[in-house]
């Protein structure tokens, strides 16, 4: 070897560490905060992870599902058991949470050059291959957050490289590797159910065509494939045909409770292909995928995609005359997987960044080959090194300015609403066990965010909830609260710190403010009032919520006098009369089985502010004959609010 080329190599092996070192910097670099919180199916993901760890089920108390219920409509299960075995490893926290798709996205880097270095043998190709791949914003937007399906990006990738090296090799091995790859995959992402078969078939066709498909070593890859495959098949037909829940041993091949068949149709074609452009190639609405100042791929990518694709086609068309192998066939055939899947979708299930996940690393490729295209068309030294130090400098600056942006900004602007993303509530978990002895500790917490975030946060056992199709409301004295919607006033309250208008309102109406870091937690107002006096029998304030900016205050009462609801009530705020309203109850009738108690309800209007600047609270019910019985009174302390 001469001292030029030496030289060359060591260069070569420098790019390519730095490279693998900018790789694991994007994809590692504040995982637990980039994004922030987690999101909605993430976490469900992680309980789940939790419950197969310690109790061996799930969430619904389901034996090691083939396939999670998740909110009632599934969710695939490679990444839940995955996570599990992190979690078992290295402990439960929310760097174990994100380790599987941060470690799959390294998976992806590696079959991506592998890959490549087999399509393009000039070594510096492949090279420009994993630059893109560390680079393109699509590929770090995407592989920093544990949402499970967003495994099929890097799993497409070792599909495509095993297949085609069982083509090219034609070692047994091969042929084995490819269909556990095959079979896993199917675990990533259900919509992969579509792309998988038809990608097979045209490798099939293909490798029979090319002489390269070896009969008595295709069992290798079918048979794993079909046992893998069989339990997923069978929760199809489960669910499809609306049989009942059936058991593997310790499997459970889970009955949904929404099957989602109909997001499949061809009525939506032509929207699905104006989507399957726009979302893919350009951006879409899920900020946490996509940004639309850069796109995917950077929009002046585009260009060279689309050469990418005209020689891809060229390249198999090729291929299939001279009866010569070509890695980019299967590039082909599972970007025509995606597209006939993609155009399936319908009503609200639009093919967007994460239905499309697996097409990523076909546009990479595609995108590698259109620079490489062009690159061969320049004939001319200075033309190449025009051509490269322009390409070089767009993708550097743009590279800088994303990164800059994903890494300072992103957090603050992409979720102004915090759509589908929360934090869990660690700070105010730590929070109530610092104080675990105050007396307002006992009263229920109302909390923000879908019950998840309560089951992963408080590591609820699973067995002591039974969790009905559209989730739970309530854990004991705790329950989930989308507020403002219903402010129960008896609970204390917990906001994000950032939740100004609910901040505001609470704060109106007497709750006692405590700045956490993710959260603030509200203590309930009445804890800043002592009880004077309660019935202590057969009455029950139902609860004291907000209705229609105000505060509903009602119940129940019989006197025990005489056996019977009070004729009349009376409610005093300090020197004012508020009007109370009898009502009938029902319910109160039903339960004690007294006719006669009907009329036992009663129902009360106050202005927000009442328990923010009240002194006394006085609630008397009046007999028919005028006399009185003290029924519910409060006066406020004379000491501030404990903190």
């Amino acid at each position: 070897m001469s001292k030029k080329e030496n030289q060359y190599r060591i260069c070569r092996q420098i790019s390519l560490w730095i490279v693998i070192f900018g790789i694991l910097f994007l994809h590692l670099y504040k995982l637990t905060e980039i994004p922030y919180g987690l999101n909605a199916d993430e976490v469900g993901s992680a309980y789940d992870a939790y419950s197969i760890v310690t109790y061996g089920v799930d969430r619904y108390a389901k034996s090691y599902p083939v396939y999670f219920m998740n909110y009632g409509d599934g969710q695939n299960a490679l990444y839940t058991y995955l996570t599990a075995l992190f979690f078992r490893l290295f402990g439960i926290s929310k760097l174990t949470v994100r380790m599987g798709i941060a470690l799959s996205s390294l998976t992806g880097a590696l079959f991506g050059f592998l890959y490549a270095s087999r399509k393009w043998e000039d070594k510096k190709t492949p090279l420009l291959f994993l630059c893109l791949y560390a680079i393109l914003p699509v590929f770090t937007m995407t592989q920093r957050f544990g949402l499970e399906s967003h495994l099929l990006l890097s799993a497409s990738i070792v599909v495509l490289y095993t297949g085609m090296k069982a083509l090219e090799t034609e070692k047994w091995q091969f042929y084995l590797i490819a269909g556990i790859a095959m079979g896993l995959t199917l675990y990533t992402y259900a919509l992969v159910y579509i792309v998988l078969p038809v990608y097979l078939l045209l490798w099939l066709v293909y490798g029979t065509y090319l002489g390269k498909i070896r009969i008595r070593r295709l069992p290798l890859l079918v048979l794993p494939l079909a046992l893998l495959a069989a339990p997923l098949v069978m929760v199809q037909l489960i669910n499809a045909f609306s049989l009942p829940e059936m058991h593997l041993g310790p499997l459970t091949l889970t009955r949904l409770n929404k099957y989602r068949s109909g997001e499949l149709g061809v009525q939506d074609i032509l929207r699905n292909l104006k989507q399957m452009f726009t979302n893919t190639l350009l951006y879409d609405n899920l900020s946490y995928n996509t940004c639309s100042r850069y796109g995917t791929v950077y929009y002046f990518s585009l260009p060279f995609l689309f050469i990418g694709l005209a020689k891809t086609v060229s390249e198999t068309w090729q291929s299939v005359k001279q009866r010569r192998l070509d890695y980019s066939a299967s590039i082909l055939f599972w970007l025509l997987g995606e597209f006939i899947m993609g155009c399936l979708l319908k009503g609200w299930s639009t093919p967007n960044t994460t239905r499309m996940i697996g097409i990523f690393m076909v546009y990479l490729y595609l995108i590698t080959n259109g620079i490489y295209s062009v690159w061969n068309y320049l004939k001319k030294v200075w033309q190449r090194r025009l051509y490269a130090g322009l390409l070089a400098g767009l993708y550097t600056i743009s590279f800088i300015s994303f990164a800059r942006y994903y890494f300072t900004q992103y957090n603050d602007l992409a979720f102004p609403m915090n759509w589908l993303f929360y934090e869990p509530y660690d700070d105010v978990a730590a929070f109530l066990e610092e104080n675990r002895d105050a007396g307002w500790n006992s009263r229920g917490t109302c909390y923000p965010n879908n019950y998840m975030y309560y089951l992963w946060t408080y590591k609820v056992n699973p067995y002591t909830m039974n969790i009905p199709a559209n989730g739970i409301e309530s854990f004991g004295k705790d329950s989930i609260n989308e507020f403002p919607k219903r402010v129960h006033v008896r609970n204390n309250y917990v906001v994000y710190s950032t939740d100004q208008s609910s901040f505001e309102l609470l704060t109106l109406m007497g709750y006692t403010p405590v700045k956490l870091d993710k959260y603030s937690f509200f203590i309930c107002p009445f804890e800043n009032y002592n009880l004077v006096a309660e019935q202590q029998q057969l009455f029950y304030l139902d609860n004291i919520h907000v209705l229609d900016n105000e505060i509903r205050f009602f119940g129940w009462c019989i006197d025990l006098k005489t056996d019977m609801p009070f004729d009349r009530y009376r409610l005093e705020i300090d020197n004012a009369m508020v009007e109370v309203q009898k009502t009938q109850r029902t319910d109160v009738a039903e339960v004690l089985e007294r006719e006669d108690y009907l009329e036992s309800g009663f129902t009360a209007m106050l202005p927000l502010d009442t328990l923010g600047t009240c002194n006394s609270l006085t609630l008397t019910g009046i007999r028919e004959d005028g006399s009185v019985e003290i029924i519910y009174q409060i006066a406020r302390k004379n000491r501030s609010q404990p903190q």
